[in-house]
């Protein structure tokens, strides 16, 4: 089954509850889209408020801000499970990669569409994932841009252990072409041996969208690659 993450872009936690209340009971993790208003025109939420709200839905916080480093503190006071922050205006990855692990959290580097994966090779067996931006960073809506597949074989060959999260102008067609990308990667020949298991997609606008997100959710997650 394919694993599909929710995202959630707002300004204010009212709009935030709103939409997880969408997804309420029908997924494991939600991933919150943080925006400081520098690394894009939004600004959202911040990952600290999420503490206000119970709810046994894990946290992803996607950080899009200037020194994604110094929001891990943020992050754990919301309650976070996993984080990513943007390489693009991160000054010291170590410093971000072995602060959130000694906090606790599973954590990973983010990597915009036109943003490319030079240096992830030194960090990759330290994450537990890597998120390509599959759009434009900083807001929702977009397009999907195909270049991200030929990212998606990258990071494969670097690992095959390693969680890799796609973003943005996520639908049908588009997973399974991530699907197909991945498995092209895949040290097994056998077909039967070939697993989604290690590939995650988060979706915003295309699910919200839908007046039966509970549907869609259970149709994406049977998709499976055209090949």
């Amino acid at each position: 089954m394919i694993t599909i993450i929710p995202a959630i872009l707002e300004k204010s936690l009212r709009e935030f509850e709103d939409k997880l209340f969408l997804v309420w009971g029908n997924v494991d993790r939600v991933q919150v889209d943080v925006v400081d208003g520098k690394f894009a025109e939004t600004t959202t939420i911040g990952p600290e408020d999420l503490g206000q709200i119970d709810t046994v839905v894990a946290f992803d916080a996607h950080l899009m801000v200037e020194k994604p480093e110094e929001w891990i503190g943020r992050c754990v006071a919301g309650g976070i499970d996993r984080v990513f922050g943007q390489v693009e205006k991160m000054e010291d990855e170590i410093a971000f990669i072995s602060d959130a692990q000694a906090e606790g959290l599973m954590v990973g580097l983010a990597y915009d569409i036109d943003t490319p994966l030079d240096g992830l090779k030194e960090y990759v067996n330290d994450l537990d994932a890597v998120l390509l931006m599959s759009v434009k960073a900083g807001s929702q809506g977009r397009k999907f841009d195909d270049r991200v597949l030929e990212k998606i074989k990258q990071v494969r060959k670097m690992s095959k252990r390693i969680s890799i999260v796609v973003d943005g102008g996520e639908n049908e067609e588009n997973i399974k072409k991530c699907i197909a990308a991945e498995w092209a990667e895949e040290i097994e020949e056998d077909e039967l041996n070939r697993s989604t298991a290690l590939l995650e997609f988060v979706v915003g606008s295309h699910l919200f969208e839908e007046k039966n997100i509970k549907e869609e959710l259970l149709r994406l997650r049977g998709l499976r690659s055209h090949s």
